[in-house]
């Protein structure tokens, strides 16, 4: 009896030590990383909810990553990338200046707000009109296909870029159509019925991570992920809930 006794406690004793260490060796198995970006409205809100929330909550659950988000301005974001303070930002055009996916996240038009007095200009037209756009992203928004036709001025602030064409100090404000769509949206009604936007180019916006080799583990991890959840049609589901069309290449 007492060997039947002590052999039980035996058993007991290393059931309770594997369960210590393999619980041990999941926490060591935990990759903390950081996430920087700017608080963009439908998709990065502070309330956790947006299309980014919900792409990253997607891509990495049950993963070994664990996403601590910070919000940042926009550059300070990309310097945290930069000086690998952080792991992951984005989403911009690939320039080539940093760690890139390979697929963009996001493919959105370039486009113009304009009163509809004003309909389908031509870039000869517009490069005889004055524009304005957020100072922060003239980067991603100027891009080398429209430059040589856009003039104008950069607004520090997006709602500063809409009080400029409402007081007709500028012809249109230039920016990407789904943030356009927010800043016309907020407006009133008989005042939205004023605008129009009209495409001008497509820009493809990719996330960046940090070129050291825990940004470049996360890239390929993010890569390899991304591409199962579209072959299941996963993510997809998440674009048509934001109403975003947006297209993946095959």
């Amino acid at each position: 009896m007492k060997l039947n006794l002590k052999f039980n406690q035996l058993l007991l004793i290393i059931f309770v030590l594997c369960s210590f260490f393999a619980k041990s060796e999941h926490k060591l198995n935990i990759i903390d990383v950081i996430w920087v970006t700017d608080n963009w409205q439908n998709y990065t809100n502070k309330d956790g909810t947006g299309l980014y929330h919900e792409m990253f909550e997607a891509i990495f659950q049950h993963s070994p990553y664990n996403i601590h988000l910070k919000y940042l301005p926009w550059k300070r974001a990309l310097r945290e990338i930069e000086t690998k303070k952080a792991n992951i930002s984005g989403a911009l055009p690939n320039n080539g200046k940093y760690l890139f996916a390979n697929l963009p996240i996001l493919t959105q038009p370039i486009s113009i707000l304009i009163p509809k007095t004003k309909s389908d200009l031509t870039l000869q037209q517009i490069s005889n009109l004055v524009g304005v756009w957020p100072e922060v992203y003239t980067e991603e928004i100027i891009q080398p296909s429209i430059s040589p036709y856009i003039n104008g001025v950069s607004a520090h602030y997006r709602e500063d870029a809409v009080n400029l064409l409402k007081n007709k100090k500028v012809d249109y404000y230039i920016d990407i159509r789904s943030m356009l769509e927010v800043q016309l949206a907020s407006l009133p009604t008989i005042e939205q019925q004023q605008y129009q936007i009209q495409n001008l180019a497509s820009l493809k916006l990719f996330l960046v991570f940090s070129d050291d080799p825990k940004g470049r583990a996360l890239k390929r991890f993010y890569d390899t992920r991304t591409q199962t959840l579209l072959d299941k049609h996963i993510l997809q589901n998440i674009y048509q809930k934001y109403h975003v069309n947006f297209s993946y290449p095959e």
